[in-house]
């Protein structure tokens, strides 16, 4: 059997690209967990879309984000505790000599030499042409070192659809009362900081920010009192964005369909 004339060939083009169209189309909602960072380095940055997972962008919004891994055990010396020279999660800390713990397969954080230049705030921004319903993330450690000698402190998770604010969750504290230390107990009072799963929900939602502040008598600062935090167990719902087809593509479907009836005309033995 054999086709011809001009419409033929244009209803070939039509479907050709008009499938072709059809399968580039964004992937339905998905739900997605990143708690696996061993394939990074300790100290390796992680910052870049696509770098820890295809559809988000981790950013230290003032510093770098890295992997960190939980350190190794306390060992007993002539100066007192030490650490084992494998300390990875000791990027947590200024001197090198700090132990924190609560990692499986590894975290992220910001990292400095100072302690006084850490602030610990971050932005995950969704790949463009999806958005997210919901977002989470596990904060560690976050708690048990009055850095600074704060009094109140709030941790705040902000969901943005464009400019406009979705959803917020925060947490609150005193610095002379808080404790968090990420390997506590499920029966400890430290569990509330050390441990905390922070989220939001809400619709068409293309970032999220974690921010920090706290009060130092009547000064606010706007960082984490506790510079020496790790996050963790980062996950999302992610779906196509609701965004209208380009006229080109409408166009390409019209070509197509016309094309189509004039190929079922046109056909001869």
């Amino acid at each position: 059997m054999q086709f011809y004339s001009w419409n033929s060939k244009l209803a070939l083009a039509g479907l050709t690209v008009a499938g072709a169209f059809a399968l580039q189309q964004p992937m339905q909602a998905a739900s997605y967990t990143v708690d696996d960072f061993s394939q990074f380095g300790a100290g390796e940055s992680i910052e870049g879309m696509g770098t820890v997972h295809e559809l988000l962008d981790i950013d230290a919004i003032y510093g770098e984000a890295v992997a960190i891994f939980e350190g190794g055990a306390k060992v007993e010396g002539e100066a007192g505790w030490g650490v084992k020279e494998n300390d990875t999660w000791s990027y947590q800390s200024n001197t090198g000599t700090r132990i924190n713990g609560g990692t499986n397969l590894g975290g992220f954080s910001e990292v400095s030499t100072s302690k006084n230049n850490r602030n610990n705030s971050f932005r995950f921004t969704f790949k463009e042409g999806f958005v997210a319903s919901d977002f989470s993330l596990l904060m560690l450690d976050y708690g048990d070192y009055n850095a600074f000698g704060a009094g109140e402190h709030n941790v705040y998770l902000t969901a943005f659809s464009g400019d406009q604010q979705v959803s917020r969750s925060s947490l609150s504290g005193n610095g002379k009362e808080s404790q968090g230390d990420a390997t506590a107990g499920t029966d400890s009072s430290a569990t509330r900081f050390g441990r905390t799963n922070l989220s939001v929900q809400g619709e068409g939602i293309t970032y999220v920010e974690l921010t920090f502040d706290f009060m130092k008598g009547d000064d606010e600062h706007y960082k984490s009192f506790d510079p020496f935090i790790g996050f963790d167990s980062l996950s999302f719902t992610a779906e196509a964005a609701d965004v209208p087809e380009p006229t080109s593509a409408l166009a390409v479907l019209a070509v197509g369909a016309v094309g189509t009836a004039a190929l079922k005309r046109k056909k001869i033995a």
